[in-house]
Order: C-alpha cells, then sequence, then structure tokens
C-alpha cells in the first residue's frame, strides 16, 4: 500500500530521464532568451551594427529554429535521441562562444546560424523523449511541466543574470549562454537514455540497414508535401478534377507572374513641416523608442541647420506635458512661441505619405516629376532610374521646395529607391512549387516498379533532375529577390525532389498527414496573436499605455520594505508578465484539464487567450492592459501543453520525433504571418488613423476564427476517441 502511494507521488510518478529532460529544457531556453532580450541592443549599441541588418539576422534565426525540427525529428528517430542532443548541445555551446567573440555583420550572422541549427536540432528531442515515456494518465500534466519549465528558464535569466553580467561585460551573456548548453553534453553524455523500448531499437537497427542518409532526409518532408500527393490522388480519380486543376494552376501563374512583373511604388511615411515661424522651422516625427522621463525630445536636425524636431514617443497622451512642451519651445533659440491649439493641430497631421515610382511614360527634359495626388500623399516620377545617382540632390532640392516635405532627408530618398526593385514574388513562388511537386510525383508515379519498372522510374528521376536545377537557374536571374531570398528558394525547390523517394503507395497514410498538417495550420492562428507580444504590443505599450499608476504601485510597495528602488515600467515587463503568469499558474491549470479531451481543450485555451487581447481594446489604462495579457496567458498555458500533449498521443510509435518536429511549423505560420499582417495592420490602424481599438478587434476576430475552423476539424475529422483519458480502475 505504501509503495502504491509511493508511486502516486508528484516527483515519483515520472522517471528520472523525464526530470532530466526538463532540466535540459530549463537551461537552454534560459540560455536562448538570456540572450535574446538584450541582442538587438548589443548588436546596436556596442557592435554598431544597422538596425536594418539586425532585423535580417532575425529574419533568417527565427524561421530557421521553427523549420530545422522537422530533419532533426527525423533524424533522431534514425540515429538516436542521445546522439542528436549531444550534437545539439556541441552546436549551441560553439554557436554562442562564437558569437560572443564575432565583431563583424557576416562572422556574427554566420555564428549565430550555427546556434540556430542547435536550437532547431534540440527542439523536437525533449517533446518527442517526454511523449514517448508518458502515457494517456499522466502525458498532460507532463507536458504542463515541460512548458513550465520554458516559462521558469525564459524568466528567471533575463531579470536575474542578464543584468548582472551585462554591466561587467555585455558579451559575458553570450559566454553564459554558451557553458550553460554545453556543459549539459555531460549529463546527457552519462545519464541519457534513449526513450524507445528495446524492441524498438532492435527494429531501428534493422531498419537502419535498409534506409540510407538520403532516404530518412527525404521522409522528413514526407509530411510537409503529402497535399501535393493527396491532391495528385484526387485527379488520378477523376478526369474532372484534373483539368480544373490543371487550368486553375496555370492561370494562377499567369496571373501571379503578371503581379510579380508589375513593379510597385515605394512608399514611405515621413516627418512634414508642422509650424513655419520665419527663422527656424519645427517638424514633427514620431519615434516610438521608449522614454523613460519625457514623451517628447526637441532636437536640431542635423541634416537641414534650419529645421528642428520635436520627436514624441507617445502621442497618445502628449496632452499632458503641452504646457511643458510649450515652455521648452519657447525657451528654444530661433523657435518662436506657439499655442497649444496650434500643437494639438499639428500632431493630428503630422505625417506625409510620399511614393517613388518609376514612370512609363516618354521621356522630358527634367529627370524627375514631383506632384500631389492627394491631401499629403505625394508622388514622385523617375524618368530615368539609371540615373538616379546623377540626379537625386537636385530631386532633394525639388522635394524641399514643398513646404510640407522639408523633413524629408537623403537618406530617406535613398531608401525609397533602393525598395524600388521589390517584387510580389510568393504567390508565384508557391504556386511554381506545387506545379514541379506535381510533375514530380506523375513521373515518379509512372515509373513505380508496379506500372513501368525501374528503367522508366531513372528516366522520370532524370527529368526531374533537370527541371528543378532549370527553375532554380530562371529564378537566380530573375531581379527583384534578394540573393538569401533566392538561396532559401533554392533549398525548398530541391527538397521537393523529396517526393522521388517517399513512399506513396499507401493513401490512409497521407490522408493522416494532411490531417495533421490542417491542425498545425489551424492552430497557427492562434500564434499570429501571440506573436504580436513581441511587436505590435510593445509599439502600442510606448506610444498608448501610461504606467504611472503601476510605476507608483511597485514604487510604494517597495519602500515598505525599505528599498528604495526606482521601477519603470518597460516594454521587456510584457514578457516577464506572460512567463511569470505560467510559472505561478502553469501547474494548477496542467492540473485542472489533465482528464479533459485534447481539442476542446485547446480551443477553450484560445478562447481564454482571444479574450484577453480584446481587452486592450477597452481601455488603454495600465490595469487593463495587465489584465488582458495575464488572461492572454493563461488561455496560452491551457491550449499549448495540451497541444503538444496531443501530438505526442496520436502520433506514430516509430515517428514520434519526427512528428514532434513538425509541431514547430506553428512558430513558422505565426511568426511569419504574424509578424508581417501585424506589423502592416498596426501602421494603417494605428499610425495613419489613430484607431488602437480597430485593430485589437481585428486581432480578436483572428482568434474566433481559429476556434470556429478547430471546432469544424474537431466535429468531422478527429476520431471520437482521440485525447480522451481511460478511467482509471
Amino acid at each position: 500500500m505504501n509503495a502504491e502511494k509511493k508511486k502516486k507521488g508528484f516527483f515519483t510518478k515520472y522517471s528520472s530521464q523525464f526530470w532530466l529532460v526538463v532540466m535540459f529544457e530549463f537551461f537552454e531556453r534560459g540560455a536562448y532568451y538570456g540572450m535574446m532580450s538584450f541582442l538587438s541592443q548589443y548588436f546596436v549599441d556596442t557592435l554598431h551594427i544597422p538596425k536594418e541588418n539586425v532585423g535580417e539576422i532575425k529574419g533568417v534565426i527565427q524561421p530557421l529554429l521553427y523549420f530545422l525540427p522537422i530533419i532533426a525529428g527525423a533524424l533522431a528517430d534514425r540515429f538516436g535521441y542521445r546522439k542528436m542532443l549531444m550534437t545539439a548541445f556541441a552546436l549551441l555551446g560553439g554557436g554562442y562562444f562564437l558569437t560572443s567573440q564575432m565583431t563583424t555583420y557576416t562572422a556574427v550572422f554566420a555564428a549565430l546560424v550555427i546556434m540556430g541549427f542547435g536550437a532547431g536540432a534540440f527542439k523536437p528531442l525533449i517533446s518527442g523523449t517526454i511523449a514517448r515515456i508518458t502515457d494517456e494518465s499522466n502525458s498532460t500534466q507532463a507536458f504542463g511541466i515541460y512548458y513550465w519549465s520554458i516559462n521558469m528558464g525564459a524568466f528567471l535569466f533575463p531579470l536575474i543574470l542578464v543584468p548582472v553580467l551585462k554591466s561587467i561585460n555585455p558579451a559575458y551573456v553570450i559566454i553564459a549562454s554558451g557553458i550553460c548548453t554545453a556543459i549539459l553534453i555531460i549529463p546527457t553524455a552519462l545519464f541519457f537514455k534513449d526513450p524507445a523500448k528495446q524492441r524498438e531499437v532492435e527494429e531501428k537497427a534493422r531498419e537502419r540497414e535498409r534506409t540510407g542518409l538520403l532516404q530518412t532526409l527525404a521522409n522528413a518532408f514526407e509530411i510537409i508535401y503529402s497535399p501535393i500527393v493527396l491532391l495528385f490522388n484526387r485527379m488520378k480519380k477523376s478526369p474532372t478534377w484534373k483539368y480544373i486543376v490543371i487550368v486553375l494552376l496555370l492561370v494562377l501563374l499567369g496571373f501571379s507572374f503578371n503581379k510579380y512583373l508589375a513593379q510597385p511604388p515605394a512608399v514611405g511615411k515621413f516627418p512634414a513641416v508642422g509650424i513655419d515661424q520665419g527663422g527656424k522651422t519645427l517638424i514633427f516625427t514620431v519615434n516610438r523608442n521608449m522614454q523613460k522621463k519625457n514623451p517628447y525630445k526637441l532636437e536640431d536636425r542635423k541634416d537641414v541647420p534650419d529645421l528642428i524636431d520635436l520627436i514624441v514617443y507617445k502621442p497618445g497622451y502628449i496632452d499632458r506635458f503641452v504646457e511643458k512642451l510649450l515652455r521648452d519651445i519657447a525657451d528654444n533659440p530661433g523657435l518662436k512661441p506657439v499655442t497649444a491649439a496650434a500643437i494639438r493641430e499639428y500632431i493630428e497631421r503630422s505625417d506625409r505619405k510620399i511614393e517613388l515610382i518609376f514612370s512609363a511614360a516618354p521621356k522630358e527634359s527634367s529627370a524627375f516629376n514631383i506632384k500631389e495626388i492627394s491631401a499629403g500623399h505625394f508622388r514622385v516620377l523617375l524618368k530615368d532610374p539609371g540615373n538616379y545617382r546623377d540626379h537625386k540632390e537636385a530631386l532633394l532640392k525639388e522635394i524641399h521646395k514643398t513646404p510640407e516635405l522639408r523633413g524629408i532627408t537623403m537618406k530617406d530618398i535613398d531608401r525609397l529607391h533602393d525598395e524600388l526593385g521589390s517584387r510580389s514574388f510568393f504567390l508565384f513562388f508557391v504556386l511554381s512549387l506545387l506545379a514541379i511537386g506535381l510533375i514530380i510525383v506523375a513521373l515518379s508515379f509512372k515509373g513505380s516498379a508496379r506500372t513501368a519498372g525501374p528503367d522508366v522510374q531513372s528516366r522520370g528521376f532524370q527529368v526531374s533532375m533537370l527541371l528543378v536545377p532549370a527553375v532554380i537557374i530562371i529564378l537566380c536571374l530573375m531581379p527583384g529577390i534578394s540573393i538569401l531570398g533566392k538561396i532559401i528558394c533554392s533549398v525548398i525547390y530541391f527538397s521537393i525532389m523529396s517526393l522521388f523517394m517517399i513512399d506513396k503507395s499507401d493513401a490512409r497514410k497521407f490522408a493522416d498527414h494532411g490531417k495533421f498538417l490542417l491542425m498545425i495550420v489551424l492552430y497557427s492562428g492562434f500564434w499570429v496573436l501571440y506573436f504580436q507580444m513581441f511587436d505590435s504590443v510593445l509599439w502600442y505599450v510606448q506610444a498608448y499605455v501610461d504606467a504611472a499608476s503601476v510605476n507608483n504601485a511597485v514604487n510604494g510597495l517597495l519602500a515598505v520594505f525599505g528599498l528604495k528602488i526606482n521601477f519603470f515600467f518597460d516594454v521587456e515587463h510584457v514578457t516577464v508578465i506572460n512567463a511569470l503568469t505560467i510559472i505561478i499558474l502553469q501547474l494548477v491549470v496542467s492540473s485542472i484539464v489533465k482528464n479533459k479531451k485534447a481539442l476542446p481543450t485547446m480551443i477553450t485555451g484560445i478562447a481564454i487567450g482571444t479574450f484577453g487581447l480584446a481587452m486592450l481594446a477597452i481601455s488603454t489604462h495600465i490595469w487593463v492592459f495587465m489584465a488582458g495579457i495575464v488572461i492572454f496567458s493563461i488561455g496560452e498555458m491551457t491550449a499549448h501543453p495540451k497541444f503538444i500533449s496531443y501530438i505526442g498521443l496520436v502520433a506514430p510509435k516509430d515517428r514520434k520525433a519526427m512528428y514532434m518536429g513538425y509541431i514547430f511549423l506553428y512558430g513558422v505560420f505565426g511568426s511569419s504571418v504574424g509578424g508581417i499582417v501585424g506589423a502592416k495592420l498596426y501602421v494603417h490602424f494605428v499610425d495613419n488613423l489613430n484607431q488602437p481599438r480597430t485593430l485589437w478587434l481585428i486581432f480578436s476576430s483572428i482568434g474566433v476564427v481559429t476556434i470556429i475552423a478547430l471546432l469544424l476539424y474537431n466535429k468531422f475529422l478527429v476520431p471520437k476517441k482521440v485525447g480522451e483519458i481511460p478511467k482509471q480502475k
């Protein structure tokens, strides 16, 4: 009886392997978030890397982290978890250390790519291990503990370790991240055991003799390309489907290519002249970098001597400081006193939009032409873009003749000119990839041993080997695509060759893969909301949320204990609120939902999170904002561990790690779609229209659509007993 009770204890109900991998997750995530909490600042302030280049680095590393688990999971199923873990920790430790030592953009980028490979390889191994060593009776709580450890690392490292090390030497933070991950090689080598049972180990050993490395990598793409196989099977069964798909694909390819050929104008928003006072001129600029003491500042424009820039950091409550602002303007040499009404009127019409476009009209005597096409919207037509460099100084002088555009600099115009070559390539890329995939599947079916024999199969593969490189060569010749974009697209084009090596005979298997992939895509809708925590939510805090009451409350509480610390709520505290809420409540929430069905619980969590984000539309008050973030975090901790647990339960036993690798696609979709869509919506509804409430209602509607889609998925595509917890005897 005592032994039975002991088994049911919180710590003893899980094996030592479980607690070992939870410890791995804590240190790896602590190291990652510790570095990421100040990395952008380190790049700009210490290494003097331009912000645009910092954006490029993060734009590559983040999707890399979420995409690599697909390959890493397949390799772990093939070679074993222990070997992959040791490889991941070696890459992580080495990548972090190299990042701390590099000082140039290229070298830092390369070092972080090494770190990214390590992090991407690590991601599916811990969740895959937990999926193997738990069952339906304890899987939900186990993944709740796992998720709790992630947030504990994300909370403690940035809060305690980073400030101490950063005050000594910023590079020490990154070195500490390297030490925290590299040292994990030792317990992995001494204590970690592959979670597969002995029978599975023997089966794997026999399979390795039959399956080469290339075949293993090809199998890794089996799930992601399953929709192409399903579509081809549908076309084979129905001639009507075949003709509809072919015609529709050709029409869409033509439309997308024509859209790609069209050269869109480069559009930018710039500070406009506000109050022309005869001597010096006051202009207005919005810069959302948080200022701790003042929501604005006045400074001379170095590029235009007679302009003085009024930089506003929080337009939403500038009225509270308007009297002080008027005094500062009056005290500034060269500026005449102005009225509060003039300041308010100017703030309302602060920005002007200017677009640069190549003109298709015949050349005229002037190399450019400037005209106002609507109120506050100016268009610059370049007659001969090739001679831009020769005429850009004259162009800037002409622009400054328009009083409302005197705040524009040469750097602004150069940036617009550089953006003119950008093209809308994404749709054409996706459609061309689909067309190539269908061709490869058709050739591989023709060459299958059941129909035409190995000779035809070999010829089909040769045709594909000519087709894909030819498309890549065309891609490299196409204008308006960055070198990095061409490299990434080329790698993806080559990956579709895996369709030739994948066994496509089991139609049911691909149907299951398709359902699995569809659920990840639907679930990604929630992560479009989550990734706003790193972009639009932070901009919103900077511009609209007054944290004075929180600052006073915290400082007053600290004073009660005799601590004289001047606390100031800053943007990084948004993620701290998120992590702290999960740390406090995760185990409680996991206990509540541990015996609930998976998908209904996920849907409930998404509904809670959606309501939390919708609260931001109620008020700009800091306490309402914090309550919204806390409620969103409760929704996140309800939905996400159950999602990971659900995938672990439905994944085939021999491909646990591969399935657990694919679940991180929610990060690829959520971060890319959320980042792009979120930024565009924020600029339109907040920067342009000053309607933050509309922005949060739109994001809340995305959450509602996600809930409806998952409800339909749960009703029509999920087996009735999946995710149910068996009753204990």
